[in-house]
């Protein structure tokens, strides 16, 4: 694989890894507003907020760093997550207040969940890059 991440099969595994985390993520949002009643509202957060969404961004983030996927970019990744995460959020509870309430009131999507996914995009990132560059020297 080329130091930069940048070749045939090396693009289709980013791709593959994008599709996976939205796939999560879309599934995350269809399950709130398809099978979800008032009553499991602490489940789905325990579930998708605080478990599998942020799971997926750990071990996502680690592949791109371990693989050193999307070169320079990756570093930006977790402010893509972070936005994901606080997306979630606001695309299901949010949205399902405003709407409940016809909208008499527009909430702000929640900072704290996006530095949540930030900051464990980029631990995730950081432990992938570690072994990516030690693996590096070592072939060196």
């Amino acid at each position: 694989m080329s130091k930069t991440g940048e070749d045939g099969d090396s693009m289709k595994k980013q791709n593959i890894l994008t599709a996976v985390y939205l796939a999560v993520w879309i599934l995350s949002l269809m399950v709130f507003w398809i099978f979800m009643d008032g009553a499991d509202a602490i489940a789905y957060s325990l579930i998708f907020l605080y478990t599998l969404l942020p799971l997926t961004t750990l071990g996502v983030s680690f592949l791109i760093g371990k693989n050193n996927f999307f070169g320079k970019g990756k570093w930006a990744s977790p402010v893509f997550f972070g936005l994901m995460l606080m997306l979630a959020e606001y695309l299901t509870f949010s949205l399902s207040n405003m709407i409940s309430i016809s909208f008499a009131r527009i909430n702000v999507p929640s900072a704290e969940l996006f530095f949540a996914g930030a900051v464990v995009s980029l631990l995730g990132l950081g432990i992938g890059y570690l072994i990516y560059r030690r693996k590096a020297i070592h072939l060196e």
